[in-house]
This record gives structure tokens, sequence and C-alpha cells, in this order.
């Protein structure tokens, strides 16, 4: 089953070929499992490993199962990451919904035959293998007639649809919904379900450069409305009378994007939040409270299958069942997935997202040999490799291989040939901090020569790759630094580098008006946060742009609602080198080895020390990049 190009849906499904010859009459002893088993909480691309292990004997209450398929959750990357609230007992085979054929029953197993189609209702009982065993309880006969994937993902996503609609506001008496993220496996079964029950929908979605099919597309579900979130903010249809004001708002966003949805809410309206994609607070107003009477809740499917009696399940399920088979409630935009090749479901479940995707860049599997970034000249390449030849100086593009040593074997794929010309220490430090000054730049405004960027902690090697950038460029900086006792030093060093002006945050503080021989600056690069923040947001030109990196990366985006004007991003050079192709990356490094090699980009300020030094360096490295004043280099060549 193909995925639609145009939907970068919250799942791929694994699609599981039982290659094992099920006898159960004589051979259960003899049967073996394939299963995905992690045995540590981390990066699911490093910590999940496949195995083999023979099937234990069949219990009196227990059914063994062939399975068909099981989806890759968000819950289920969480969980496998530590960061989802349910208790899991390591090792564990990860997976929390999927669908399977009965092969056998335990003896006191009653309602559940071989040959049944079953589901798996309860979570954490690792629906990620071939051959598995359950308990009786934890098992539901659906019918035949079920396709597989809808079957798959049964439990999770139009449940937590199904009862968002049906819990909190009476909406199938004529009521809006309101609801974002709504391109999403969840949010696609909210507009089926809606449309089924004669419910209209006002659907919000990010803008992209496939919008129109997107739009096409939810409409064909049954989407009253899709706006993207620009839309939103300037739409008529309320004010025209297109369509009433919505009662219930379903937010799986945050952030702005809640904010947005609960201005429009009818008086007494509500909001029911169930997931946080953009990992920014749901921040309400005080007015919506007093003076709408707003309603907010959360909603956690675990919750309230932990809770609900036996009636109310059924009734749900045998609904949704019912609507799969009359083909009003079908599954959402999947890419099957052979078993075998389960790492590519992990990556795209990784890093294809409604927005910031799993943000779990830097766990390596331990024990592990530190260091991100490092030169060096190539030895002795493999029989295959033709990327690079002896002799040749190299630096590394990938992160967690370790370059904290004298000597280290590394794929071809992760280094890029660079000019013996540029001096060891740019090159060393050439793939974090330039390369995160240079996105930041290029890619969230377009800023003219002439324009002003502002940033704060200047003085870091981050901060001191954008001053040079910027001159390189024609840009100008506005560069705020914290006052230390090696300000005077900082400062000159900045404004040598290019720096078009340097304040300390209390000079900056108290510019009343931007009376400076600058224009005020059209882009805000924040990596700190507090009054660092403040004081770039109220000099800020109207309609600017501010990007949060570095300590600010993590920082919830609570002050847009002070500049309502501004667009807010946040930046993470890991999550662009999962996205980036070899030539985009091949043409930013080519770029910066170019102002290298031409003298007009140099390294931060640095210390060169051995190896044998680290704690030196250790204790001696500032843990804040306001404060940083000097960087430590391993230096490989020192005698």
């Amino acid at each position: 089953m193909a995925l639609i190009p145009y939907s970068k849906t919250l799942y791929s499904a694994f699609k599981s070929y039982a290659t094992n010859c099920v006898n159960i009459k004589g051979a259960v002893r003899n049967l073996t499992s394939k299963q995905l088993v992690y045995s540590e909480f981390g990066d699911p691309l490093h910590v999940v490993k496949y195995r083999e292990c023979q099937v234990p004997p069949l219990g009196s209450q227990e059914v063994l199962v062939r399975m068909l398929a099981a989806p890759v959750n968000p819950a289920d990357i969480n969980t496998i990451q530590g960061k989802y609230p349910v208790k899991v007992n390591l090792p564990c085979v990860p997976g929390n919904e999927g669908v399977g054929i009965v092969e056998e029953v335990g003896k006191e197993v009653s309602r559940i035959c071989p040959g049944n189609k079953v589901i798996v209702t309860k979570p954490v009982q690792g629906t990620w293998r071939d051959i598995a065993i359950f308990n009786k309880d934890v098992l539901r006969v659906v019918p035949d007639s079920l396709g597989t994937v809808e079957a798959a993902t049964l439990t999770v996503n139009p449940c937590t649809a199904y009862r968002m609609l049906s819990d909190f506001k009476p909406v199938k008496d004529g009521l809006v919904v309101i609801q974002n993220g709504a391109n999403s496996a969840c949010g696609q079964n909210v507009i089926q379900i809606c449309k089924a029950w004669g419910i209209k929908n006002i659907n919000i979605v990010r803008n992209r450069p496939e919008i129109n099919e997107l739009k096409k597309y939810l409409e064909c579900l049954g989407a009253t409305y899709v706006l993207t979130e620009e839309e939103l903010r300037s739409t008529n249809i309320f004010k025209e009378k297109k369509i009433d004001k919505p009662s219930l708002a379903l937010n799986c966003v945050g952030g702005k994007s809640s904010l947005e949805m609960l201005r429009h809410l009818q008086h007494s309206g509500c909001m029911v939040t169930y997931g946080g994609m953009s990992r920014d607070p749901v921040s309400i107003p005080t007015s919506a409270f007093i003076f709408k009477n707003l309603s907010f809740f959360g909603f956690w499917m675990t919750a309230w299958n932990e809770k609900a009696d036996l009636v109310q399940k059924d009734e749900m399920i045998n609904e949704i069942i019912s609507l799969m088979c009359e083909a009003k409630l079908k599954s959402p935009v999947h890419q099957m997935v052979k078993f075998e090749n389960f790492q590519e479901a992990l990556q795209n479940a990784l890093t294809v997202k409604g927005y910031t995707g799993c943000r779990n860049y830097c766990l390596p599997s331990l024990p592990s040999i530190p260091g991100d970034e490092g030169v060096g000249e190539v030895l002795e390449i493999g029989s295959h490799v033709c990327a690079c030849e002896p002799g040749d100086r190299v630096v590394l593009t990938s992160r967690l291989l370790g370059t904290w040593r004298y000597y280290g074997v590394f794929h071809e794929r992760d280094v890029h040939i660079i000019s013996p010309n540029i001096p060891l220490p740019e090159a060393s430090m050439l793939t974090i901090a330039p390369c995160m000054a240079y996105r930041m730049i290029k890619d969230f405004r377009n800023v003219q020569p002439g324009q002003t960027v502002i940033q704060n902690a200047a003085n870091s090697p981050c901060g001191q790759c954008i001053v040079q950038l910027c001159k390189a460029w024609g840009i100008n900086t506005f560069n705020i630094v914290a006052n230390h006792y090696k300000y005077k030093v900082v400062k000159d060093y900045l404004l040598s580098i290019g720096a078009t002006a340097v304040y300390t945050l209390e000079e900056a503080e108290e510019l009343t008006n931007f009376n400076t021989s600058l224009s005020r600056p059209v882009l805000a690069l924040n990596c700190i946060g507090a009054r660092y923040e403040n004081v770039i947001l109220k000099l800020l030109e109207r309609n600017g742009t501010v990007v949060y990196y570095g300590d600010a990366f993590n920082l919830p985006i609570v002050k847009q609602f002070l500049r309502c004007d501004v667009a807010f991003h946040k930046f993470h050079l890991c999550e662009w080198d999962a996205k980036a192709t070899c030539v985009e990356k091949d043409i930013m490094l080519n770029d910066i080895i170019r102002l290298m090699v031409t003298g007009k980009f140099r390294a931060p300020v640095y210390v060169p020390v051995e190896l044998k030094n680290y704690v030196h360096a250790f204790r001696n490295t500032g843990h804040c990049e306001a404060f940083s004043t000097v960087n430590y280099v391993f230096d490989f060549t020192l005698p």
C-alpha cells in the first residue's frame, strides 16, 4: 500500500510475513517468533533490536496469535524513549496495537476460536512480533470483513476521536467542531466520524507546498472547511455567517495554534487537549474564563480505558467497527513496511511528524566515545570506498561518531573532504556552530543586505559565526552579551570580526527608542531566554521573525502573546540534518569553506589542549552561551 505523498502521517505500519509453518498440534514447542525488543530506554534506532526466540508453551488462559499488522504510533516511540507515562518492564517487546489470526487457544479459553481475527485492546502487550501469546482478556474478536489496517489501528486513534466527540459537548445537536493537526491519524478519524454523524467541522493544518492537495484530500474525507494556521487568523467565515462558531475545539498541537482556535470558540464552548506536537504549552488568556466562560479539558485514551466499564467499551468499539465495515471510516494514509525493514518505519516515525518530531537527537548507545565534530587525515580506506583517498583531509558530518580519540574508523557517507588550506581549528569546528548560524540566517527570513539581525549570547561559538556570516553577506548585527569582567575584551573582539554594534544586556534594555544608526532588526536569534529574550522581542521590527535555539530550544514559547505580529520558530541542527539532502549539505559546507579559505571566516576563540588534559577543559568550559568566553579544542598534533 502506497504512502500518499502529501500526507505526513503519524504512523507507518509493520506488515508481518509469518514464515513459520504453524502446525500447532505437534510443533508449538519448536515454533520461533521474530520480534523486536528493547532492553533500555533511548533512541529507537539504537535501542530496538531484532531477535528470534522460541515460543513458550501455551497457558490455559492464553491465546497463540499470528500477527498480521501492527502500527507505529507516536506513543510507541515515546514509550521506547522512556517519555510516555506507562509502566514498562525491560526487556520489552514494543507495540500497543495490532491485529492477527488465532492459531491456538488454551483449555480455559471460551469465545475465541482458532481462525478468528482478533485485535489487541490493552496497551503495552508487545505487538511488534510475528507470533505472540496473549492473555485472552486483552483480545477482542472482530469481523473477518474488517480490513487489516483498519483493525490494526482501531483501538487508539478512532477511539480517541469517538470519545472526544461524544464526551464533552452534544455535537450531534448541530454544534460545530474545530480541530488542529487535522491531517494527523486522529484528525482524519475526527473528520470522518463528523461526516458520518452530520457534524460540521473546521480543520486547521500547517501550510506546506502541497497544501491544495492536502485540502482536497481532507475535504474528500468529509471536512467542511480546511484552513491553514495563517488563514485561520484572518478568516471571514464566521463574520459572513458561512458557518457557526465552534463549540468544541480539539487540540493536539498547543502553543499559538491552540490560542488561535480558542479565539473563535462560542461562549461557553470547550477545548479538549489530547496532544502537544509543537511542544509549546497551552496558554489561556484570563478573559477566556471570565468573559467567554470557556472550559478546558485534557483527554488520554489509556486513562479512559482504565475507568470505563465493558458496556461503554463494547458500544464504542461496535459503532466504530460498523462505520468501518460500511466504508464510512477508513484508515488514515499509511505505508506498509516489511517486518525485516523495521528501521525504515522507526526512521519515518521519528522524522515525519506533524510538527517537530520526536526530539531525541543526542542519546548514544552506551558505552560511547564522546565528540561530535572533528577533522583528520585519511590513512587507509576499504576496498569499496570511492568518496575519499588516503591523504585527504576530511571532517565528520554526522553526530555521535566519537571524535575524542587519535584514530577512528568511519563510514564514507559520514565524511566530507575539505581543502588542506583551511586551518585546523576552523576545520575542527566546521560542522556545528557555522552550520547552525548559516541555516538560521538562511531558512527563516529572507534577510537583505543592509537589514539587521539581533542576537543574544553573541560571544558564543554560534554567535561569533553569525557575526562573520552576516558581515560576509552585508547584513548588520546587533549583538547582546553578558556584562562580566571580560566584557571589554569580548566587545572589542566581536567588533574586530564584523559586529555592527555590541551592547550589554543592561544597555540594550535601556534603549527605549531604537535610535542607533541601525535599522530595527527583522530577524532575532535567541539562545537564552528570560531578560535576554525580552529585550530582543522589544527591539524586533514589527512582523519580524524570532528563532529559538541552543539553551532556548526547549523553552516554552510563551512570549508570543506579547508580540502577536511576530513569527516564532525553533531550530535544532540535528532536525535539519535528518531532513536535508546531500546536495543541500554540500552547498552549505562548500559556502562556509569558501569563506574560510578566503579569510572571511575564522574559528571562534579557542584554546588548544592535549586529550590527556580533558579534565581541565571540562572544568573551564562554560555551561551557558551567555557567559562563554573561550572554547577548548583537543589538538592531536601537539607534541
